[in-house]
């Protein structure tokens, strides 16, 4: 068995994830994330700006256009996530099988199993938001949990829908269902490629399938597999193609609402300290931005727009040194610089 210090294990993963050296081609920041939640729609923009070197001005929104190279859809933890198309095509074999069903049986439970076939042939004639589509399927209209997509959620697992242009853009339109010939295991390999070392219950945990099926899939993969453990943390772990830790400074990240790293995780210690939990995972679902100073959560963050400037708001956790600031408030100038937004302003709550 392998096994890492605390800080080796924070190594593998930032580096992994870009978080270190950043990746020149943000197609591969979004590769080694997977799936980038995008219910809130900045995260998808913010997530990749942190990982890469530059960013075209947009290049956000035109990757997730209908000829883009990705595709914002349903997938793990029934989650609205982009992805490569690639990757969809995988994770839709995987999941979309199995999580399906339940919206099926979602649909029928609230009457509305019966609306798929108007719904399908409303989007035959072109892209529509939601507005749009309950105005062709009115009987959608006051039916509770319709924005969490009980109206198009099927079609979509059955690899039939995706979702472009963002905000109040956003549309959903009908594709041609993609194939791919990797399965569960393969899916374990990658996501132990870009999370691990992490153990069978944060799989779970991140991807949302049954522990009878993940079992399976690690059990099939095994012999592919590192195990290992990290010092002072219980649990078996494993990893797929871990790199070799090399001490470098981990450096200070400042990472996206729903940040996929932060999610990636049943046991989040390594990187979150369980007294800070309830101050990232608020109500109602919301996982707040986070400020990442080696490799271990000190804060969260928010941004606004403001006359002339977009203005970052720190809450710490601690106590930041004067370098610890100075390396935030260039953090922060790098990341509205690579977003194309006004000059930056850091304020903190004390």
């Amino acid at each position: 068995m392998t096994s890492f210090t605390q800080e080796q294990a924070r190594e593998i993963v930032l580096s992994r994830q870009g978080l270190l050296a950043r990746y020149s081609d943000p197609l591969d920041a979004v590769r080694a994330m997977i799936a980038v939640q995008t219910q809130y729609a900045a995260s998808l923009g913010v997530a990749v700006a942190t990982r890469t070197n530059s960013l075209a001005k947009g290049w956000d929104e035109k990757a997730i256009d209908l000829d883009g190279p990705l595709v914002k859809s349903w997938s793990v933890r029934h989650t609205l996530h982009a992805h490569t198309r690639e990757d969809h095509a995988m994770l839709l074999g995987i999941v979309g099988s199995r999580f399906g069903p339940k919206v099926t049986e979602w649909m029928r439970a609230v009457g509305c199993l019966e609306l798929l076939p108007k719904v399908e042939a409303a989007l035959q004639n072109g892209p529509l938001n939601r507005k749009e589509l309950h105005d062709r399927v009115p009987e959608f209209r006051g039916v509770p949990m319709v924005g969490w997509g009980l109206d198009v959620k099927e079609i979509a697992f059955r690899g039939r829908l995706c979702i472009i242009g963002k905000g109040a853009g956003q549309k959903f339109v009908l594709i041609e269902k993609p194939t791919s010939d990797l399965g569960l295991p393969d899916l374990v390999k990658r996501y132990l490629e870009s999370y691990g070392p992490a153990t069978i219950y944060d799989f779970r945990r991140w991807s949302g399938l049954p522990m009878k099926d993940v079992r399976a899939a690690f059990k099939e993969a095994e012999a592919e597999l590192v195990r290992c453990e990290i010092q002072g943390m219980d649990g078996e772990r494993w990893g797929y193609n871990l790199p070799s830790p090399g001490g470098r400074p981990l450096g200070l990240r400042l990472l996206a609402k729903f940040d996929p790293l932060i999610l990636a995780y049943e046991d989040k210690t390594l990187l979150l300290p369980s007294q800070d939990h309830a101050r990232v995972f608020r109500i109602a679902g919301q996982v707040e931005a986070t400020v990442l100073i080696d490799g271990i959560v000190a804060g969260t963050w928010r941004m606004a727009r403001a006359a002339g400037y977009t203005e970052l708001s720190v809450e710490p956790h601690r106590k930041l040194s004067r370098g610890e600031r100075s390396a935030l408030e260039a953090e922060a100038r790098d990341l509205v610089g690579k977003l194309h937004l006004p000059q930056a302003r850091v304020t903190y709550a004390e």
